[in-house]
């Protein structure tokens, strides 16, 4: 089988295009990755992403990041999630999701199974995203990389990412760089992804 790409990277393009490209392809049979980074999209077409990944039975990585997506777009994408059993990367670094996409997107993790890697980094996220993504982890046995570098998780935050990996078992890599959490907390964190990783590899 015939698998493809579809990549529009740092061409300038805004929501209109975008979405022109993704209606293109909701149907098509071999669609394995779709890379829009580096453009100028924003909620619409997050929403015409969340349509794509509810109808295409293929596309494994969606690449957004460096664009203009705020809640509603994440929030779009999170309920195509809920449901969607190919995806198994997403990259929506450098956008403006906030703390409400950020909570969105990890009630979708609470219920998807299939996704290994997103990447959350400089979206404007808080202590509140913090919390929501500690319930996945104490409960998600999929996710097995996650970067939210460069958000103001803060010290509180720290603390319930911490507790939250107390049960995990599968994550590998958990990126929490300039995210102000404590050194106690992330010295915590990664002993945990580090035994992890080593237990994964000793069974593999």
């Amino acid at each position: 089988k015939q698998w493809y790409q579809r990549r529009v990277r740092g061409c300038q393009i805004a929501d209109d295009k975008a979405r022109l490209i993704i209606s293109n392809l909701l149907h098509h049979p071999g669609l394995k990755i779709l890379d829009l980074s580096h453009n100028k999209v924003g909620d619409r077409t997050g929403r015409a992403a969340g349509k794509l990944l509810s109808v295409n039975k293929t596309l494994s990585e969606l690449h957004l990041s460096d664009n203009q997506i705020k809640a509603e777009g994440a929030s779009a994408i999170a309920f195509a999630l809920k449901k969607n059993t190919t995806l198994e990367v997403l990259n929506l670094k450098l956008n403006r999701i906030s703390d409400e996409g950020g909570k969105n997107l990890c009630q979708a993790l609470l219920k998807n199974t299939t996704l290994l890697s997103i990447d959350l980094s400089s979206n404007g996220l808080g202590e509140q995203m913090a919390a929501a993504l500690a319930e996945v982890l104490s409960r998600n046995t999929s996710l097995r990389h996650i970067t939210i570098s460069c958000n103001k998780l803060g010290v509180a935050g720290g603390r319930v990412l911490q507790e939250g990996l107390e049960e995990n078992r599968v994550l590998e890599t958990f990126d929490l760089r300039l995210t102000e959490i404590s050194q106690q907390s992330e010295h915590s964190i990664m002993n945990v992804v580090k035994g992890n990783k080593e237990e994964l590899q000793s069974t593999a």
